[in-house]
């Protein structure tokens, strides 16, 4: 008996604390950024470390988990002229009922992770970066003319300047 009063003053505090189930509002929060859902493919270029514009054809596979709650995102690349990979990422984005903000968490073939908060807009598309202890870079994705267009751009002054250092423009396939 105790136990049945316990779990039920745990789940009446949480009604309590939330006001609303969290997913319903991780996934009202996420609405906007379903249009992102599904497989992708394109091109685009980026400027690696040796300081020259590679070329590269892209897939994106976007899936929502969690009645739409979370976004995985996993994107390959691969150089136009080598065809070797040049891009292996898995990301996750979500809102955070807890902290009421938008999480968003990538991982690369190459071992890098970063778990930032990302900037949504209204129109669906969002903004993410990540600060390097030489250099901040940022990503810029919306949904333009119904094709993903993402560029990326880099600042070694703390942002006040941005240099483009990344453009892709994807088709829903």
């Amino acid at each position: 008996m105790i136990k049945v009063l316990l779990s039920t003053l745990i789940t009446f505090c949480a009604l309590t604390v939330f006001g609303q189930n969290p997913a319903a509002i991780q996934q009202e929060k996420m609405k906007g950024l379903q249009i992102f859902a599904g497989k992708w493919k394109g091109e685009g270029w980026m400027i690696l470390q040796d300081g020259k514009k590679h070329f590269f054809d892209q897939t994106e596979l976007v899936t929502p988990k969690f009645d739409g709650g979370v976004l995985m995102i996993e994107g390959n690349g691969n150089d136009k002229e080598s065809k070797k990979p040049i891009h292996d990422a898995l990301a996750y984005l979500t809102y955070d009922v807890i902290k009421k903000q938008y999480r968003f968490t990538a991982m690369t073939g190459m071992g890098y992770i970063t778990d930032t908060t990302p900037e949504v807009k209204d129109n669906g598309g969002y903004t993410w970066s990540m600060d390097n202890p030489r250099f901040m870079v940022k990503y810029t994705l919306a949904i333009d003319n119904g094709d993903w267009y993402e560029i990326g751009e880099i600042s070694t002054d703390k942002g006040i300047t941005w240099i483009k250092n990344f453009e892709m423009r994807l088709k829903k396939i």
